[in-house]
């Protein structure tokens, strides 16, 4: 459509008249939904010398508009609102002359002339001074600059200096999108016009370095192909833009590594001159040699970094050049690198060669070529034999990689030879199981190449007792090995493991190897696909092979078929016990139920069909397949209980408790006793009790009846039962009642239950109550032990639970009692029964308070106060104060039951003497176990989160004044567990808070007095104390490894953010150094050639911090502060600190910082020696004594040096 000639030359006399109003409200119309008219329109008709007219008057517009302009003033000016009119006229002049410049380059002709040319200079000029209300109008020039630039029209090179620079700068912000991105990347090659070299470029050259490191250049494919630009733009900014990559690297996600491989690979393939050059010898060399030689400790270590991005100029060999780049580079780095002392460069060295493989030139005549893959070959080779076990695991992975990848090119007797390394020597690797674990990972990649079946098949068998090896990662590859080869036709893997030795190991394994083994026979023994007759066959024959094989298999089997599927097999097994029960009560002449009515009338034929055979060949005499078969029901249907809750599978639940609903009264009046009953009790939880209603009113009445010494597997199955018919109130009644009458052993403690109990029954009809403490509390246990059960009693009735809380809490009455009584206060509350009882009191309230923050997420609920979400720590808090005042007191002030009491009881007779200690050793221990309850509760709250810092800090205090008793030392397991657990607190706050900020004063004071009282037990002498010694530290080892480990990560954490912190460190240092010392006063030290071979507590504490490198280095690092500080003022407390630095230096693992360290030390030595010349003036010192420890410390040191490579 063509504009009419008014409107042409009406648009045209408000350019020329630089009518700004006219000339806006054409574009106001332009960008008006309403309205018809378009500048596009107006454009496409006009002449060359109507376009000369237009952009004429347009340049003095945008002339006269740029020089009258008030964006310097528009913001701070004092006549604000004039000023801003005034911008934003000027905004709106501006833009409409950018769109009629946008809309004249978008044309497929376009007319540029030299007004339109000059226009736009005048509007890049400006371009990076308009300020940030303008930012509209900012953009539209420099989308205006970068088409012209791509449309390749004159003078482009003049329009693309400010346009770069805004457009960098918006990629960089926040806010940045992929269209800025692909804007800049449309303009790189403008980049090769601009001269990098002079001053001028300083920043454009600091904002493209930080492209380099940011996320969304790497995510896009333009954004990658513009950083590979930068590359080969000049030698000396190639370099430092590799630098930054550089330090980029170790903190960069795993995904931008690949990215950078991209980008390094890109600009390889397009370079050529000096830039390839430096790339290559700068830039690709420099990464293989730090690749080499990185660190490969954790799990992001900066070895795998650099093996991953190197990684993707392997997968690029393909590519013409590639290999010969490859060779050039890798040959000074890597045959030298294979053969080094340090086994983490080999490891580093094997793994790149593998990624590489074959490096090979292809200019190369055969000879070479073939001469060069033999050296490799034999390389490999002798990465097998190679004493470092990280370089054998990388050994075996890469052979077996090469092999599935190039298993044709390699010659047959290499990989015979190969193979048989593998599996005759290197699977039978007894010093790690790592690298037994690699052999059978690397054989299952393999398998991936048909081409080795038929190698591999003869070699496999000699691995079948595999399956039994100590190690579970072992197994766990073993396993995955076989399901490998179970989707293989050529090998079959009851030919490699037989199926006896496949189930016994499913008895005895964990969980992840049950489960794999559970898929690998699955098919076998659970044939989903073959007849409802061939099932039960199976399922009979695996129960004669092994029952308890069984059990597991369909423990874990409901993962491998439908909810619908299972469902049909519990029905058949269902029926076939029933029509063995029936067959039974018919030989017996027992009056029998209607089969039809029994079974349900809508039996299908073909299900009894499928069951005939089974009942015919099975009676109930084959108790142990009955037992099974039960059990099987049981576990299959827990299996896929949760899956039936669903509204897709309600036909399969009630086509189950159907059925079962009808056959269980039969299974109970047949199965009364042992496995069967169990089983059947299980069942029974799943259908509802009016189906059985003789045996579920018989329930409670059972329960009633035991007696104390009745198992979890007698009561287990009754209370679940009465827990799923929505009985649970009566279990707690009956607990309740129980613990009250043997609990009522003092007014005070009758007036509170009478309460309770007026508050829960008003009127009721009881049996003359026979309290069963034990069984009550063995009741208890078992129900918050079962998280079923225990949701259940949660949700509907917690208002019996806060009862029965109530009810426990009496136990506190009769605790005060007991400490104040020399004999137990009954038969029936006996000092077990009460520490028991206290124990779930504590464990009751823990599970209030965490199903009512459960309920509160559930229902976004919040509580203002806190009160319920603070119950658990309330209640400890109460315990914590009741402990002090009643049992700290004693413990601080009373006599020690393990002296002598002849003292003061001179006149009283031996035997009375002797039940004295006695009852004083009861209450004692009685003690210990309340308060090893109360510290293990508190360690339980602080580890589901529901306590806070105020009560962590209060009970820190607490345990510190325990550790202070004569009696603190029996307490350090159970204080060594609770500091763990406020160690991982402190961790878990220091990774969220953005400082590494928090409050890890009161863990670090806990420990510091922990590590005394350990120090000050171990110095006493006695054999007895050494044994309790040893066993004190076996009971702690575990907590104490992890308390060490989250101690360090947040010092390392704080470190990194420069926060205050604690150095625990400093604790164990001194610890370490006071019993050094006492044994060498006490009659010398021998040189220890491992830390493990130090003093007691030394041994147990660095054996822990030893473990790993890193904690080893911040040790090392704690000893030269150590040595530098006053702390050590003695030339005993030297020689102390070089007994530790020998045994650190002489050990298997190596710590940064020893040097260092030893130049501490004999700073302090030459001091010590300055102080000895002074005192020997004045005969102030032993100068035998003085002599014999300089000596010993200047050899030492002299030992130490030696050690760690460096000159005597």
């Amino acid at each position: 459509m063509v504009a009419p000639s008014c409107l042409r030359e009406a648009f045209l006399q408000a350019a020329e008249n630089n009518d700004q109003e006219e000339f806006i409200h054409f574009l106001q119309r332009h960008n008006a939904k309403d309205d018809d008219l378009t500048v596009e329109e107006i454009l496409q008709s006009f002449s060359r010398k109507q376009y000369d007219r237009l952009w004429s008057g347009l340049n003095q517009m945008c002339a006269s508009t740029l020089l009258n302009s008030p964006f310097e003033t528009a913001e701070d000016s004092e006549e604000g609102a004039g000023n801003k009119e005034s911008s934003l006229a000027t905004h709106v002049c501006l833009q409409g002359i950018v769109t009629v410049a946008s809309i004249c380059l978008a044309m497929n002709k376009p007319v540029i002339t030299q007004a339109m040319f000059e226009t736009t200079i005048y509007l890049h000029g400006v371009l990076l001074d308009l300020p940030d209300s303008a930012s509209k109008l900012q953009h539209g020039i420099a989308k205006l600059c970068e088409k012209w630039w791509v449309s390749e029209h004159m003078g482009r090179e003049e329009l693309v200096a400010n346009t770069l620079m805004y457009f960098i700068v918006r990629s960089l912000q926040s806010s940045a999108t992929i269209a800025d991105i692909k804007s800049l990347d449309s303009l790189r090659h403008a980049l090769s016009k601009i001269n990098l070299d002079v001053e001028s470029s300083t920043t454009l050259k600091d904002l493209l370095e930080q492209c380099m490191t940011k996320p969304n250049y790497l995510k896009q494919d333009k954004g990658r192909r513009f950083l590979s630009f930068l590359l080969t733009l000049n030698p000396s900014f190639l370099e430092r833009l590799h630098k930054a990559i550089k330090t980029q690297l170790p903190v960069c996600p795993k995904s931008a590594i690949d990215s950078y491989g991209e980008i390094y690979f890109k600009a390889w393939r397009v370079s050529s001159g000096p830039i390839l050059e430096k790339l290559e010898k700068h830039c690709i060399q420099d990464l293989m040699y730090h690749a080499v030689h990185a660190c490969r400790v954790g799990s992001r270590s900066l070895a795998s970094t650099l093996r991953q991005l190197l990684s993707y100029f392997s997968k690029q060999k393909r590519q013409q050049g590639v290999d010969k780049m490859l060779l050039t580079l890798y040959e000074p780095i890597i045959w030298r690198a294979v053969k080094v002392a340090n086994a983490s460069v080999r490891a580093n060295a094997a793994a790149l060669l593998i990624d590489a493989f074959p490096l090979q030139d292809p200019e190369s005549n055969k000879e070479d070529s073939d001469a060069l893959t033999q050296k490799q070959f034999d390389i490999f080779q002798d990465l097998l034999d190679d004493p470092c076990p990280v370089v054998r695991v990388t050994g075996v992975h890469g052979i077996c990689r090469i092999a599935s990848v190039f298993w044709e090119l390699i010659p047959g007797h290499t990989l015979e030879a190969f193979m048989t390394k593998l599996i005759r020597n290197m699977a039978f690797d007894i010093s790690t199981a790592d690298v037994r674990a690699a052999v059978f990972k690397g054989l299952t990649n393999l398998l991936d190449n048909h081409l080795s079946h038929p190698l591999l098949k003869n070699f496999l068998p000699i691995l079948k007792d595999f399956i039994h090896d100590s190690s579970e990662k072992v197994r766990v590859a073993f396993v995955d090995l076989l399901l490998k080869i179970k989707g293989l036709r050529t090998i079959k893997y009851w030919n490699i493991t037989p199926m006896e030795h496949l189930l016994a190991q499913l008895v005895e394994d964990s969980a992840p190897v049950a489960r794999r083994l559970v898929a690998l026979l699955f098919n076998s023994l659970q044939p989903v696909d073959r007849t409802g007759e061939v099932q039960i066959e199976r399922c009979i024959t695996l129960i004669q092979t092994n029952p308890t094989a069984s059990r597991v298999f369909y423990q874990y089997a409901h993962r491998h078929m439908s909810v619908a599927t299972a469902g049909k097999f519990l029905l058949l097994l269902g029926q076939c016990i029933l029509g063995c029960v029936r067959k039974a009560q018919s030989k017996n002449g027992q009056s029998q139920t209607n089969p039809t009515q029994g079974a349900g009338q809508d039996e299908g034929e073909e299900e009894k069909e499928n069951v005939v055979r089974d009942e015919d060949s099975l009676s109930l005499q084959d108790t142990d397949i009955m037992e099974g078969m039960l059990e099987i029901i049981a576990v299959l249907w827990t299996g896929i209980n949760d899956q039936l809750a669903k509204p897709e599978n309600q036909t399969t639940k009630k086509q189950l408790v159907s059925r079962f609903s009808k056959a269980l009264p039969e299974f109970l009046a047949v199965f009364q006793d042992g496995r069967a009953l169990s089983a059947v009790l299980v069942i029974a939880g799943y259908v509802p009790s009016s189906s059985i209603p003789t045996f579920s009113r018989s329930c409670l009445t059972t329960l009633k009846a035991m007696t104390p010494s009745a198992t979890s597997s007698d009561f287990g199955p009754l209370l679940e039962c009465l827990v799923a018919w929505g009985r649970g109130s009566d279990v707690l009644e009956l607990i309740s009642d129980w613990l009250e009458a043997a609990l009522r052993t003092s007014p005070k403690s009758k007036k509170v239950t009478s309460k309770s109990k007026k508050k829960s029954r008003q009127v009721s009809f009881c049996d003359p109550i026979q309290p069963q403490p034990i069984l009550a509390l063995s009741y208890l246990d078992w129900l918050l032990s079962q998280f079923p059960c225990l949701s259940v009693l949660l949700a509907s009735c917690s208002d019996k639970l806060q009862d029965l809380s109530s009810v426990l809490k009496t136990t506190l009455v009769c605790l005060e009692q007991r400490l104040m009584s020399p004999k137990p206060l009954s038969d029936l509350v006996t000092d077990e029964v009460l520490v028991t009882s206290l124990q779930m009191y504590c464990r009751l309230q823990i599970h209030l308070t965490s199903g009512h923050l459960v309920s509160q997420l559930d229902q976004n609920l919040t509580t203002q106060d806190g009160t319920m979400s603070r119950g658990a720590t309330w209640t400890l808090t109460e315990l914590i104060a009741w402990a002090d005042r009643e049992i700290l007191t004693r413990m601080q002030g009373g006599p020690d039951p393990r002296t002598d009491h002849q003292s003061a009881d001179e006149d009283c007779p031996a035997a009375k003497r002797t039940a004295v200690d006695t009852a004083d050793r009861n209450l004692l221990d009685l003690g210990m176990e309340i308060l090893k309850v109360i510290l293990s509760m508190s360690s339980e709250t602080i580890m589901l989160g529901i306590s806070d810092k105020e009560f962590q800090t209060g009970l820190a205090d607490f345990c510190q004044l325990l550790l202070k008793t004569d009696y603190g030392f029996e307490l350090l397991p159970v204080v060594t567990r609770l500091l763990y657990q406020m160690s991982q607190q402190d961790l878990n706050h220091s990774l969220m808070d953005d400082r590494g900020r928090t409050d890890d004063v009161a863990s670090s004071h806990l420990l510091g007095c922990l590590i005394k009282t350990l120090v000050d037990r171990t110095m006493q002498d006695s054999d007895g104390t050494k044994e309790q010694v040893q066993k004190t530290l076996t009971a702690m080892k575990p907590a104490m490894r992890e308390v060490l480990h989250c101690c360090h990560k947040q010092q390392q954490q704080q470190a990194i953010l420069g926060s205050p912190r604690h150095d625990i460190m400093s604790s164990i240092m001194a610890a370490s150094v006071a019993e050094v010392t006492h044994h060498m006063q006490g009659g010398g030290l021998d040189r220890c050639r491992d830390v493990t071979e130090l003093p007691t507590v030394s041994a147990f504490l660095l054996g822990l911090i030893a473990r790993t490198q890193s904690r080893l280095g911040s040790f090392v690092s704690e000893m030269e502060r150590f040595t530098s500080s006053d702390a050590v003022g003695s030339i005993e407390d030297l020689t102390a600190v070089l007994h530790v630095l020998y045994a650190i230096s002489h050990g298997s693992k190596k710590a940064a910082g020893i040097q260092t360290c030893l130049s501490a030390v004999g700073n302090k030595l030459e001091e010590l020696q300055r102080l000895r010349k002074d005192n020997t003036e004045h005969d102030v010192a032993d100068p035998n004594t003085d002599n014999f420890l300089f000596q010993q410390a200047t050899q030492m040191t002299q030992d130490v040096q030696i050690a760690i490579g460096g000159p005597a």
